[in-house]
């Protein structure tokens, strides 16, 4: 049985994929299983993978009718038999200690529930953006604002959190990592990594501006309806649903803000005001206005 089960869920990504995977291969830590979930792609996907898997035996493959990545995730899971299970997004890279800088310290921290490692934010060509590297250990309040946490990075002991899955609905596509990590946070905590050992790759099909501000506030508030089902994360997270909110209408002026669509930032930033009227001394707060005179 292996250690880790690394899932990628992928969709339209052939060109992608030859480079992620040889990142994931370049392990030091060579212990793992790949599963590869592709959610019905209408590229050449399948002969892409046909092709690595005769490089890669580890490499196992299996496809669905395009349902998302929350149903392609949670079929991984299921067909997962490693220690920990570990995510990936068919367009990120792994660094080549990802695995063995997440084995040290889960053998340090007596096998936790849940590990989240560091990562950054690169351009195509590698150039770093930003880091993700100041997570605190079992500090639940950082879901309130947002969600800090790639799918990349996330170790989660297969037996101690199997009874969670990410949320299937199509209309919560996009948000279903939020959901998921509220429920596992509110249920295991979070032990962390401030060492870097992965990328998420900033490409032009993944910019977060290209989005419809209605769908996105339906399927966050749809995302946080299904965390908060569960009672144990509407113990810990129901508390703040409010300033949940108040936080998702930020996110969303932010971003209406830095696409130019002034009228709507303005609406998104007036209801998050009227739901927490200390919000003018956000940060946040300051940088829409920044982004609104601009």
């Amino acid at each position: 049985m292996p250690y880790f089960s690394i899932i990628i869920p992928t969709y339209n990504r052939a060109n992608f994929l030859p480079k992620t995977l040889a990142t994931v291969f370049a392990q030091t830590f060579q212990d793992f299983e790949v599963i590869v979930v592709d959610d019905g792609s209408q590229d050449n996907t399948t002969e892409v993978l046909q092709q690595l898997q005769q490089n890669y035996p580890q490499l196992a493959y299996y496809s669905q009718p395009n349902s998302e990545r929350g149903v392609a995730r949670n079929f991984g899971m299921r067909l997962a038999v490693g220690e920990y299970i570990t995510f990936l997004d068919s367009d990120d890279w792994l660094y080549p200690d990802y695995l063995q800088n997440a084995y040290d310290n889960i053998q340090k921290m007596n096998l936790p529930a849940f590990l989240h490692t560091a990562y950054e934010i690169v351009e195509p060509n590698g150039k770093a953006i930003t880091k993700v590297n100041h997570l605190k250990p079992d500090h639940y309040k950082m879901l309130i604002h947002g969600n800090p946490l790639s799918c990349m990075g996330w170790f989660l002991h297969r037996e101690k959190t199997k009874k969670f899955g990410f949320p299937e609905d199509r209309s919560i596509a996009g948000s279903e990592d939020w959901a998921f990590a509220l429920l596992i946070v509110a249920n295991f905590g979070i032990k962390t990594s401030h060492h870097i050992t992965a990328a998420l790759v900033n490409h032009e099909g993944r910019s977060v501006l290209n989005f419809d501000e209605l769908k996105l506030e339906k399927r966050t508030k749809s995302a946080l309806a299904f965390a908060l089902q569960d009672s144990q994360t509407n113990t810990v997270y129901g508390q703040y649903k409010r300033r949940i909110i108040v936080y998702l209408d930020a996110y969303i002026s932010l971003h209406l803000a830095l696409s130019k669509k002034r009228l709507p930032a303005l609406r998104y930033l007036w209801k998050a005001l009227v739901g927490y009227p200390f919000f003018w001394t956000e940060r946040r707060f300051w940088a829409i206005l920044k982004n609104l005179v601009r």
